[in-house]
């Protein structure tokens, strides 16, 4: 098993008010459980050094590149689902980042003000917030909630006081009348952006921004597609590590070598070349979302011989399985 480090960054992490001493520690801690997860093993695809070297610099080269949007009037904006109108950001110049929870160790500092019984996710989501421990936290101008849960609902409100957070309001049913509370959510966000930026949002800078996203969802799709060969050219594990990226890579760099991997994939699968073996049981995971550091069920179940060939879950397909100009998206009044 190869060494692994997640860069540390201390005077930076210190710029954001970090609890610098504590989060130094969970570092450490992911960098060994990267590479007992993912470095050990064995024919992995050349491509994935790429998606390595993003995990070392997760909370170092990754913020560098943010705060240097921040310098030039540019909001980073933190999300925690795929409802997001994400080209709305991109559109008025700005960045999005994910922000789901994905450790237990910030649901002590949630705990302080939240009810031990409501969901963890949530709980370790608002956590790194209150705890300072996540650089994505600090770095971002707003966060973005959304009302998909009573839990949610209410943490916002308690994390718009740690931090500005824009809620949008998601129908619960389909319904016209849904439909239509949902495009007013949206030119709302749409408002709120340009007042953020200073930045009109106009059909043509839209329509540039829905064509970016939707190049990184094609390539997320062809990874998809790839994964589903039998045998699988590549483990769940590393499927897995990719999507959670996308929430945090810039996109057009992300998608370039998303597409880098998928032709050495393809060049495997001509050649039967695969991880777990030309028999292994095939596996999809569905149900809660799994964000980054969580890959403890991908872990278990690869580790016991199978391989998990998709994720139905906001982490893995919902969040690209839909490519086109959504009809919600329209700008006009």
């Amino acid at each position: 098993m190869s060494n692994f480090e997640v860069k540390a960054y201390p005077e930076l992490w210190q710029s954001l008010d970090m609890d610098v001493e504590r989060f130094d520690k969970a570092r450490q801690m992911l960098g060994d459980v990267y590479a007992q997860s993912f470095l050990s093993q064995q024919n992995r695809p050349k491509a994935m050094a790429y998606f390595d070297e993003m995990i070392a610099e997760l909370h170092g080269g990754r913020i560098k590149e943010l705060m240097a949007v921040k310098a030039e009037g540019r909001p980073v904006v933190g999300t925690f689902c795929v409802y997001i109108p994400e080209e709305l950001v991109i559109a008025a110049g700005g960045v999005c980042i994910g922000l789901c929870g994905g450790s237990q160790g910030s649901i002590p500092d949630a705990e302080k003000t939240l009810p031990r019984n409501i969901c963890p996710m949530v709980k370790s989501a608002y956590g790194f917030k209150a705890g300072r421990i996540c650089t994505y936290y600090q770095v971002a101008d707003f966060l973005y909630g959304e009302t998909t849960c009573d839990a949610k609902k209410k943490t916002w409100e308690l994390l718009d006081r740690l931090i500005p957070t824009h809620v949008m309001e998601i129908p619960q049913c389909k319904k016209p009348h849904s439909i239509a509370l949902w495009q007013e959510e949206v030119k709302v966000f749409k408002a709120k952006m340009e007042e953020t930026t200073g930045k009109e949002i106009t059909e043509e800078n839209l329509a540039e921004a829905i064509k970016l996203m939707n190049n990184k969802r094609t390539a997320l799709q062809r990874l998809n597609s790839l994964r589903h060969q039998s045998p699988s050219p590549i483990s769940g594990k590393d499927g897995l590590l990719i999507e959670q990226i996308a929430f945090y890579d810039d996109p057009v760099r992300f998608t370039e070598k998303v597409n880098v991997l998928c032709d050495e994939l393809d060049e495997r699968v001509q050649n039967q070349v695969s991880v777990q073996g030309q028999n292994s049981a095939r596996v999809m995971i569905a149900g809660s979302p799994m964000a980054l550091p969580n890959w403890k069920v991908h872990n278990l179940v690869e580790g016991a011989g199978a391989v998990i060939v998709n994720e139905e879950s906001c982490i893995g397909t919902r969040y690209f399985k839909r490519i086109g100009i959504p009809i919600f998206y329209s700008i006009n009044p």
